[in-house]
This record gives C-alpha cells, sequence and structure tokens, in this order.
C-alpha cells in the first residue's frame, strides 16, 4: 500500500508539475514571433489593415508580428494552413469572411470552418457601395431597378466570383425585383472599376472611401450602401433597406478578422483579443480605419463567434438557393 501510495503522489507531483510549466508557457506568451497569415495579395486594402494592426499589437504583446500574404482559391490557401497550424498563439489569420463561409461553398477546402478555427476578434467592418456608370439615367436604388426592367439586354455588373457579396446582393436583387442582370466575374475591384469607367459595366461594388471622391468627380454614381445605416464618406446614399430591401445580405457588412486554429489556450485567446481591442479603439487607429472605409469593431472572442455563425446560418444557404455556384 506505502508502494502505490507513493506512486500515486509522484503521479500527481508529476501532473502539477506539468500543468505549472504549461501555465507558465502560457503566461510567458509571446515569446517569440507571431506568424499573420493573410491571404490577400500585398498591397490589398486587408493587407494594409493587417501591416497597422500588427505593427500595434507587437507594440503591446510585446512580441513582432511577421505578415506572410497567402492569397489565392477564395482565401482558402491561407485558411488551411491556419488550420493545420500548431493552436499555440504562434500562427494567426487576419482575413476577410470569405474563406470561413462563402468559400466553404463555392469549392472543396479541407477544413471545416465552425470546429477547426478558433476566432479572436472582428476588427473592422465595411458596408460596400453600389456604384453605377455615370452615364445611367438613374440616381438611386429604385431608379436603378427600372433601368434594370426597362432594358432590352440585360445590365452588366461586376462580381468577384462565386459566391462574393457582389453577385450575392445583386442576384438577391435580381429576385426580390422581378429583374435580370448580367454577372461578369472579376478577380478583383480594380479591373471591374476599370470595365464600369471605360462603359461596359452598369454597376459594380466598391469601397466607399475609393467611392466618395469618383462619385464628387462626377466619374460614377453611387447607387446605394450595405449596412444599417449611412456610411460618413457618402451620407447622401441611402441604405439598401432604406430602398426596401431589408433582408440580411442587404445589411450584412464585410468584415475583417483576427482568427487562429481551433484549440488555442484560453488565456493566449483573451491576451490576443485584449490587444486587438485597446488597438482597435484607439482614436488614431478608428481614424484610419473611417479613412479608408471602414468602421471599427474590435469585439470579443464570444461576440466574434456569435456573429459569424449567425452569418453562417444564412449566407451558405443563400449561395446554394441562388444557384451562384463555380461551375
Amino acid at each position: 500500500m506505502a508502494a502505490i501510495k507513493k506512486t500515486l503522489e509522484f503521479g500527481l507531483a508529476c501532473t502539477i508539475a506539468l500543468s505549472s510549466f504549461a501555465v507558465m508557457a502560457q503566461a510567458d506568451y509571446p515569446n517569440r514571433p507571431i506568424r499573420w497569415i493573410v491571404p490577400s495579395p500585398a498591397g490589398a486594402p486587408i493587407d494594409a489593415i493587417g501591416r497597422k494592426l500588427g505593427e500595434l499589437m507587437s507594440a503591446r504583446l510585446g512580441a513582432p508580428v511577421v505578415i506572410e500574404n497567402k492569397p489565392g482559391a477564395g482565401s482558402t490557401i491561407g485558411a488551411t494552413e491556419v488550420a493545420r497550424a500548431k493552436p499555440d498563439g504562434y500562427t494567426l489569420m487576419l482575413s476577410v469572411g470569405d474563406a470561413l463561409i462563402s468559400s466553404v461553398v463555392t469549392m472543396k477546402v479541407p477544413y471545416d470552418p465552425l470546429r477547426d478555427f478558433t476566432l479572436i476578434s472582428k476588427i473592422a467592418a465595411s458596408g460596400p457601395v453600389l456604384i453605377a456608370n455615370k452615364s445611367m439615367p438613374a440616381g438611386d436604388l429604385a431608379g436603378a431597378v427600372k433601368e434594370a426592367r426597362a432594358a432590352q439586354v440585360p445590365l452588366a455588373y461586376g462580381s468577384y466570383g462565386p459566391g462574393s457579396y457582389p453577385q450575392l446582393i445583386m442576384e438577391s436583387l435580381a429576385r426580390q425585383s422581378s429583374v435580370k442582370f448580367i454577372e461578369v466575374p472579376y478577380k478583383g475591384s480594380p479591373p471591374a472599376m476599370t470595365d464600369l469607367l471605360g462603359g461596359q459595366l452598369a454597376f459594380t461594388f466598391t469601397s466607399t472611401s475609393i467611392a466618395a471622391p469618383m462619385v464628387a468627380d462626377g466619374k460614377v454614381k453611387a447607387i446605394a450602401v450595405i449596412g444599417d445605416r449611412r456610411s460618413a464618406l457618402l451620407p447622401e446614399v441611402q441604405t439598401f433597406a432604406e430602398a426596401g430591401y431589408d433582408a440580411f445580405i442587404f445589411k450584412n457588412k464585410a468584415w475583417v478578422g483576427l482568427s487562429g486554429p481551433a484549440g488555442m489556450p484560453a488565456d493566449v485567446v483573451q491576451r490576443l483579443a485584449a490587444a486587438a481591442q485597446q488597438v482597435v479603439r484607439d482614436p488614431t487607429f478608428g481614424k484610419y480605419l473611417e479613412n479608408i472605409g471602414f468602421d471599427a469593431v474590435g469585439n470579443s472572442p464570444e461576440e466574434f463567434s456569435r456573429e459569424y455563425r449567425a452569418e453562417y446560418s444564412v449566407v451558405p444557404g443563400l449561395i446554394k438557393e441562388l444557384g451562384v455556384m463555380a461551375h
């Protein structure tokens, strides 16, 4: 019995020692550089936000943040690497929602977005604006729908491919209004904007920060913005909801969020979330986001998860319902 007791005591001592070591290791977090996978090209707005945020969070965390751009396949290349990474807080992802929502439906991915990631904080959100070629007589959404209904050939809009927000919004608009549009897919906003200005497209979407000066110069017309309120950069432009289109997809803003692999230690997640919230709530960073057409968010992991799951409960089903899957 004495021998058994000693063995049990030794085992308990080892367990306590290992637990203490784990706690110390996490308390010491971070003690080396943190990799941030950004599944967007260098120079893209998300990359710019990531570099600015990473620099400011690095100062608060006391460790360097190293940005690695891993674009491609609807952001799923970068997301796959993060999903497979060791959940120690040293490999994170700053991304838009595509990799965790629409891309999961429009292509085959090797991860489960609900199971394989830890959501840390939604950093910022942006309500994109529907813009039209300057030659369009209409100046608001009701007028644009009227133009589309009267057109002998369906009006064309620029999207970013299957399941992208321009496609989901325009096809939802077409269904609710009983009109038809022609989708023209692009690899991003710049080439779609070029064709809109050149007269090859009737509509596309862009950020309010890009649209505002172009509207002021008379180069494009702003038709309506996504979100639950008007943009400070385009205060005269109504929301889709104000024009009578109030389904979830017309109010759901595009977002940028910080996440990591599933199974991260809770205290590491909270440390990262707290640092992100401190940066996002700083007026200087908030002004930086505002200038590029984003609203500062900086919510908690619990809030981020709740909002994400609400979006995930709607968007994949909408993609299937609209029949906008990749061919």
